[in-house]
């Protein structure tokens, strides 16, 4: 949550880049970069339009490097950060984040940490101090970790009432086989259990390098001295070799998988198809996003009129390529009634196929396009969002110019390229097909599919 006086300073300056939705293009000021002795590398874009500056640290990690028997390590160490550093405890740090009216968070992604802190200008001293006290100096309080350790057992237990949450984490194993993107990043039930606060502090050492990370600036500062007050900070956090994670793409699933978490109590069958999906620097990413969008992004979706406009049965669906160092995944996610849950199913499929099939219309991809390029220059609104964007734009490895040609690159998809890119990524016959939903009202229904995997829905949860 935005804390008001942040809140009111954005409001009043929704349009803090040049954007030009009708003429489709985006105009975001340059940055410069750095990177201390230590290899640190830093990013620092000067903004003026408004009195707030964003920090954010982003660190190669994530719960993909989670030890085998340790899934949720990743989580706990970046929740961990912000609670206890050798200058203050939880409580300090978030009465003097408060006091400020700023935001400072921490979060594990699957392929990297981020830790953030938003404050005004007048108050930056107070920000860069906080943030830097979080990634440099953490302590890891025991106390701490018990807390963490007994909200995320009391969370899994929660999911026993949550069929959603439980068909993404079911969906991830079953897609994923045994590669390090399969876990969730809260962890299991018997991980958790096993984390100590060593596990914590050594797992912090290992992966918290600044030859690892990236540290971006945005907002009301002066480069050059940011940079010095940077460098005097940071430029002493000890450069170390880092840990050797081999993280290869995940194997694609051939043939068709049904998957079926058997839970007698629903009414309302959670359903997910897909496979293994795209990295983040595939070079047919434009392409695909666009089809992605006609196919199931968006209410005019084909998904969405087929299965929710024309036969209302679902409130929702909707398909998705998420994009990662490696192989993420390809998915299409929607809910019915137990009833329908086969003709479900296969809409969805028959969708797909005709997509494959016959492509796009000129219309389509013209709405699809202004689709994206409109949400794409309406994202750009605060100095959080942009750090967020040019860190990605470093850790992917994509061209510097990226976010300035975002918008041109949509435009230069064409309908061929949505057709070759449908008949590639936007699979058909290889899939998992997974539901929660009661076994004996469904799993007959199911069978022509292809061989169905009946799992309790306790054991989905462990």
């Amino acid at each position: 949550m935005v804390p008001k006086r942040l809140l009111g300073i954005v409001a009043s300056g929704i349009f803090i880049f040049t954007v030009s939705v009708k003429g489709q293009s985006v105009n975001i000021p340059p940055y410069d970069i750095a990177t201390l002795p230590n290899g640190l590398k830093v990013l620092i874009m000067e903004w003026h339009r408004l009195p707030l500056v964003e920090f954010r640290l982003t660190t190669r990690g994530g719960s993909s490097h989670d030890p085998a028997g340790k899934e949720g390590l990743a989580s706990i160490t970046a929740a961990l950060l912000r609670q206890g550093t050798e200058h203050r405890n939880a409580k300090e740090i978030s009465d003097a984040i408060d006091f400020v009216g700023g935001v400072l968070s921490t979060a594990a992604d699957l392929d990297y940490f981020s830790v953030s802190c938003e404050v005004l200008t007048k108050d930056l001293k107070t920000g860069l101090e906080l943030f830097s006290d979080v990634v440099l100096h953490p302590t890891f309080p025991d106390s701490e970790l018990q807390r963490e350790r007994a909200q995320r057992l009391a969370e899994i237990e929660g999911y026993k009432e949550d069929p959603r949450t439980i068909a993404g984490i079911a969906f991830n194993r079953a897609v994923f086989g045994k590669h390090p993107y399969a876990h969730p990043a809260i962890g299991n039930r018997s991980s958790l259990q096993s984390i100590t606060r060593d596990d914590v502090t050594r797992f912090y050492r290992e992966t918290f390098l600044p030859n690892e990370s990236i540290l971006t600036v945005v907002g009301d500062v002066q480069a050059d001295e940011m940079l010095r007050q940077l460098t005097a900070i940071f430029g002493s956090w000890e450069k170390r070799s880092p840990q050797t994670v081999s993280l290869k793409a995940p194997e694609e699933i051939h043939g068709r998988q049904v998957v079926l978490v058997d839970k007698p109590d629903v009414t309302q069958t959670q359903i997910r198809i897909g496979n293994i999906g795209i990295a983040r620097n595939n070079p047919d990413y434009f392409p695909i996003i666009v089809a992605n969008s006609i196919l199931g992004n968006g209410f005019t979706s084909r998904l969405v009129e087929e299965i929710r406009v024309k036969r209302s049965l679902t409130y929702g669906v909707v398909s998705n390529f998420s994009a990662n160092l490696v192989n993420g995944l390809y998915s299409i996610a929607t809910f019915t009634k137990n009833a329908t849950t086969r003709e479900v199913i296969d809409l969805a499929l028959e969708e797909v196929k005709k997509f494959r099939d016959s492509g796009a219309t000129e219309a389509e991809l013209e709405k699809a396009q202004n689709y994206l390029a409109g949400g794409f220059a309406r994202s750009l609104q605060s100095p959080a969002v942009l750090a967020a964007q040019i860190s990605m734009v470093e850790f992917y490895g994509l061209p510097r110019n990226y976010l300035n040609t975002y918008i041109e690159n949509l435009k230069r998809v064409t309908l061929s390229d949505v057709q070759r890119v449908a008949k590639k990524y936007f699979l058909y016959d290889d899939l998992v097909i997974l539901v929660v939903t009661p076994a004996k009202l469904t799993e007959s229904s199911l069978a022509a599919l292809g061989p169905v995997k009946v799992i309790p829905f306790e054991e989905a949860i462990q």
